[in-house]
Formats: structure tokens, sequence, C-alpha cells
């Protein structure tokens, strides 16, 4: 961040092992919801900061603000899509064949719409937080009612009070993509991946900077944390498309917004990684904290099976607060969680003269209100966000929805709707987590301290597939306990608490045939603090977990360790890979230690106050085996899973 008009912001640090961090702030000492703190700091009220709605790229030509977008060397157009041709710079989501190619069934969200309670956001929040509010007279997002609950801001956001001050052309184009609608006589391409929810608007800026669209805007502190305050604990899933330069994720304004993601874990909080690739460490914070769901851009239309070059990635610092100190760690962490299509695009068009468009910045021009006008061809990770935005409203929706899921609260967790999202995404080209045969005293397994790639994490989106782990597999396991948890599916997920030094056990019930693709994903939430009334902030704990998958005697003993993945600076642990051979399997949560603990007593992970996480597992055999696999295997491996000891059912809730 930069000093603006004389006032306090902070500005990046140089990278180090141990680098000291001096911000303008005053100390404070207190207490976050329980857990003693060894510090506080508190933020500048007359702090001004910028920011950056990364949007679109010209990925081989030079853009000046007034320039016109460029998307692959082609030109990106607005206006009203012809009714008869499509335009060859938008020949995916929306517009292949006439407006015939569906992005949302491609991302398999048709198995959410298809259900027998079809689910399509409803029950839901979904809130897009950027610099200014959608356009709500766009066609598509006229069922969103002008008021100031569905239109969030402070008073010193641009425009104040006026509402229509703020409608801006990003956020138009973002939230189309959550809870866009489709019209009589339209097409598919008007049609958000959550089109049911309950669709809302929150902006943050408080002034932009001049020309018209030249990508940045200034925050106010009052202009910034209103919106924060009034959508976290509200909304179920919060849309941010918007950066500033954090690597570390250690700037104030960061752990603020990481603390609202940890203080309210029934909201899920989607961002953007950034358009600053392909060079590494350039993912920008609200993408670059620990506690939001980060999101690459996805090309090559109608397949999007390759990261986009522009798409921000890791390896990224990882860093932490104490005091007035930041630590910080270079190349170290996989900041980016899942991608989604991100080129290639088709979305509501808003060109009045308001938000970064309005009359006070130079270069502004009316470019129209039309409410059936589309932008074609638009390319950024700002979009791919909020089509897993919508990807995870889908999920909280089902989780309301459905009677199995509907009374069981930990459902909606955040890190829950993460971990399904992560396990169930599609291996992209390329695609590498680290993961590698080792040898350690004796047992060689695969081993991954990456857990995630760098540049599309856990990879493409794939709605279908994270349905059946959500809906179709093992729906949690009763109780917080910690220990043996007792039998669980060969696919599904587990909201559970762990304690450093003790291990969570998970006993897959069925016998799993050799070269399965086994994916497990466990997803847990940074402790960060903030209190909005005194603006007090810190920096509390990050707990090191760890997931293995382990080859079980006829006992159910863990006995012949098979994989672990062993990030230390993550909040998420990943591992793909082939069953080495038949027979049953478990998984282990391990706590080792916090990869750093500032709480007073270093109390963070005991047993009062335990780390919460959710595990999501699922094993698919490679189609070829199970072609080959005749009725002789099948009988055979029925015989051997009646020589298996039954595998104990233990029920965690005491």
């Amino acid at each position: 961040m930069s000093r603006i008009a004389g006032q306090w912001a902070w500005a990046p640090r140089v990278l180090a092992p141990a680098t000291a961090f001096l911000a303008c702030f005053l100390a404070a000492s207190s207490s976050t919801a329980g857990v003693p703190v060894d510090s506080m700091q508190r933020l500048d009220p007359g702090g001004v900061w910028q920011a950056i709605s990364g949007e679109q790229v010209a990925r081989s030509t030079a853009m000046s603000p007034s320039s016109p977008l460029v998307d692959e060397g082609r030109t990106m157009t607005y206006g009203v899509a012809p009714p008869d041709v499509f335009d060859p710079s938008a020949n995916a989501t929306t517009t292949l064949g006439g407006y015939t190619f569906g992005l949302n069934a491609f991302l398999g969200a048709d198995r959410y719409y298809g259900h027998t309670t079809p689910i399509t956001g409803q029950n839901t929040i979904a809130t897009n937080l950027e610099a200014g509010f959608f356009w709500n007279g766009h066609e598509t997002l006229q069922h969103v009612v002008t008021n100031t609950t569905n239109f969030i801001s402070g008073t010193s956001s641009w425009g104040g009070a006026d509402i229509a001050a703020k409608y801006d052309r990003h956020a138009t184009w973002a939230a189309m993509f959550i809870g866009g609608r489709e019209t009589v006589g339209g097409g598919i391409y008007q049609q958000g991946i959550a089109y049911g929810t309950d669709l809302r608007s929150a902006a943050i800026a408080s002034g932009w900077v001049s020309p018209a669209y030249a990508l940045s805007f200034n925050l106010a502190l009052e202009s910034f944390l209103v919106p924060y305050e009034q959508t976290f604990g509200i909304a179920d899933v919060v849309n941010s498309s918007y950066g500033f330069s954090d690597p570390g994720g250690d700037d104030p304004l960061s752990i603020v917004m990481d603390a609202y993601a940890f203080q309210n874990p029934n909201t899920t909080y989607v961002a953007s990684a950034g358009n600053s690739g392909p060079s590494s460490n350039t993912v920008g914070s609200p993408g670059s904290d620990y506690n939001a769901i980060t999101v690459g851009a996805l090309t090559n239309a109608n397949t999007f099976d390759t990261v986009a070059s522009f798409s921000s990635r890791a390896p990224q610092t990882f860093a932490y607060l104490s005091g007035t100190t930041a630590t910080t760690i270079p190349g170290v962490r996989a900041a980016v969680d899942i991608s989604a299509p991100g080129a290639s695009l088709v979305s509501a068009f808003y060109g009045g003269q308001n938000g970064g468009n309005n009359v006070t910045l130079a270069s502004s021009t009316n470019q129209g209100t039309a409410v059936d006008s589309y932008s074609l061809g638009i390319a950024g990770t700002s979009f791919a966000a909020p089509i897993v935005a919508g990807g995870a409203t889908l999920i909280t929706s089902a989780a309301k929805a459905i009677p199995a899921l509907a009374s069981n609260p930990n459902a909606t967790q955040s890190v829950v709707v993460k971990s399904l999202l992560l396990n169930g995404a599609d291996k992209t080209a390329g695609w590498n987590n680290g993961q590698q045969s080792v040898t350690v005293g004796g047992t060689t397994f695969i081993r991954t301290t990456q857990s995630l790639d760098y540049a599309a994490g856990a990879g493409r989106m794939n709605l279908d597939a994270t349905f059946d782990l959500q809906v179709n597999g093992q729906t949690d396991v009763a109780g917080t306990g910690t220990g043996s948890l007792g039998p669980v599916m060969k696919s599904g997920w587990d909201y559970g608490a762990a304690v450093v030094g003790a291990a969570n056990d998970y006993i897959i019930s069925e016998g799993l045939l050799g070269g399965t693709t086994f994916t497990t994903t466990l997803s847990w939430l940074r402790n960060r603090f903030f209190d909005f009334d005194t603006t007090e902030y810190a920096d509390v704990a990050q707990a090191d977990l760890n997931v293995s998958v382990w080859r079980l005697d006829g006992g159910n003993a863990f006995t012949t360790l098979v994989a672990r993945s062993e990030s230390l600076y993550n909040t998420v642990e990943h591992l793909s890979f082939t069953l080495p051979q038949s027979g049953r399997y478990g998984m282990r949560i391990e706590y080792p230690l916090n990869t750093f603990d500032n709480s007073t007593g270093d109390v963070w992970g005991t047993p009062a106050f335990p780390q919460d996480y959710a595990l999501s597992w699922t094993a698919v055999p490679e189609p070829s085996h199970v072609a080959t696999v005749g009725l002789a295997a099948v009988a055979a491996l029925a015989a051997r899973r009646r020589r298996w000891p039954p595998a104990p059912r233990i029920d965690r809730s005491s």
C-alpha cells in the first residue's frame, strides 16, 4: 500500500526471515473471545489506503487507462450481444454456438439444480463486496430491490448515502456470475451459478483514482470497516474481487479481513488471486490472507484446463505479526486454493457515469445503460472468484435445504464448504502439489510439504463431484472429540476439532481397490482477532495440522504410512494419489505444533481452545480398473471383507 494525501497507510515490507514491521497503530491489550493474547494493536482512525479492482488483463499489449480492453490480443467489446451471431472473442461460457454453451453445466452445477429439492441458492445470502455496487437496473439483476439492506456502505463511502452514485461496471460484471437470473426470452448466459440466492452488494471505496477505470480506488477506515461489519455474520458467502499488494497477508487490513472470517465461521469468504502472473509471490490481499478461498483463473475456452498466464500465483511469502514485529518467510506457501474459468467470459454491462466512471474522473464518458447490454470476452481472476462464490453458495444452500443436512449446523461451516470445493476439484493440465516418494526411518511413503499446486490450487471447481461428497457420502461424524473417531464411508466429510499432540483417526469401513485415486483435503482457519468498536486487532495463532493416509491391519490399527501432507505454513492440506494396493485404509489428523502462537501462555490448541477443522475425502477407482474387475474379483474382495474385523462404532460426542 501507499501513503495517500498526506495520511498514513502501510507500505509493502522488504521480505526477510525476520523483518521488523512498524505501522501506524496504538498499543493496546485485551483478549480475543476468551483466548488471552500477549498484545494487541489498534487501527489508525485517519488512515486512507489505495487498492485495485483487478478485473481485466492485457497480456501481450500495454494498456493505457483509456485504451480498449485486450484479451489474448483480441479487443473486448461492450454493448448488446447480437441475437444471431456470436463474438469470436467470447467463444465460451455464454456465446459458443449462439449463446448455447452453459458454464454452469460445465462446472457441474446441474447436480444441485436437478436434486429432488432443486438447489439454486435458496435460503442463502451472497454478497459481492468490493469498491462499488452492482447496477440492479440490468435485466439479470433487477430482482434485487434497492434498499440499504441489499446495498451496504459506510457514510464515508463515495457518494455517501446515495446508492446510485456507487453503481460500478466491475461490480456489475462480478455480481451476475454469482446470482444473475435468466430473463424471459433470454439465455443461459444470463444465469449466475447460484441464481436463487438473495444477492446483495457492499461498497468500500471512499473515492476512485483518475482517469476513469484506472482500476484503483481509495479506502477510508470507516468506508472499509462498515461493509465488513454489516456483511460478515449475515451473508452466507462473500465475494471480493479486488486487491492490494501484501504477499505475506500480514498488513493490518489483511488481519482484519481474516478476523472477520475467523469470528464468523458460517460466512465463507471468496477472493480473487489477482492478475499479476505468471511471476510467483504475486497473490494480493485479501487473496493472500489465510482464511479466504483464493481463486485463480483458467483459460482455453470450453475446456478451461490451463491456468491463465496472468493469474497470480505462489510460492508465496508466509508472515505473522507479533506486537510491532512481522516475521516473514519467503517462498513457502501455496496461496491459491482453487481455480475456475477466468477468460472469454460474458457478463452484464453497466456504462453509466458512476462508481469508477464517475464524472469527476478524467476521460469519463457515458457508455450506455441499456438493460440488455453485455460485455463480451472479459477476463480476469475477478470473474473466476464470483463463479466459485456461486459454487460455495450452492453448497450452503444444500446444507440448509436438504433435510439430511439441514439439521446439522456443522454443514454450513466455512471450512466445510472450502474442503468440499477443494476435494471435488478436477486436476488441471500440469497440476503438481509437490507429492513425491520419500523414505524416512525405513518407511517409504508419498509426501508433500506444498499441499496445493502453486497456480491452480486444488484444480478446477467441479460441483458434480462436490455434490456427491456433500450429500451422498459420510455427512459428518457425531461430536467433536479426539482420538479414534470410528468408521466412515469411503467418501464424505467431517467437521472436527484437534488438540496439540493428539491424533484423530478415521477408519474407512470399506476395503479399497489398488489403483484407486484417493483424494483428501483438510481445511482450518487461522486465529485472528478484530473488535469493530475499539479497532483493536491481533494475529493470535496458526495451527500446523497434517493429514496422513495409512494401511490398516486386521485389528484396524494404523500400521503402514502411505501418504502425508505436511505443509507448515498453509491452512490447507491436500493429497491426491493412487492407492498402491487393495486393502483397508484410514486417515489421521495430526497436530504436532503451532506454526506460531501469540496467545498468553501458548494455550491455542489445548483442550480449552482446540483447533476446529473440516476434512473431506473420496476414493475413485480408475475407469480402466473398474472395467476389468469381473465377478470372480468382486467375489474375492467380498470374501476378504468378511475376514476383516468390523470397524468399531465409536460415538465421539463425549
